[in-house]
């Protein structure tokens, strides 16, 4: 067994969460490419960083929109229970 069917047997809400979850971490370093771009004064970088990052937010609005698509269309009664939040 491969680390990679481990991936494709999960369920769709777990993939679709590990999904959403690496967007995040894309957007975050997109965010952090385009701090440090900025510092530099290089026009080039920062347009580069601020179309990285404007993939980044697209990404993770899409991961966000087919977790909540999936969500809806899962029963209730047959959805994983969630971690309760932080407070």
């Amino acid at each position: 067994m491969t680390v990679g069917t481990a991936i494709a047997t999960a369920p769709a809400q777990d993939r679709l969460q590990a999904a959403v979850n690496d967007a995040a971490r894309h957007l975050y370093d997109a965010e952090v490419a385009l701090h440090i771009a900025r510092q530099t004064g290089v026009g080039s970088w920062i347009s580069a960083a601020y179309d990285r990052l404007h993939e980044a937010v697209a990404g993770h609005m899409a991961a966000v929109d087919a977790l909540e698509a999936c969500n809806r269309a899962v029963p209730p009664a047959r959805r994983a229970p969630r971690p309760p939040a932080a407070a």
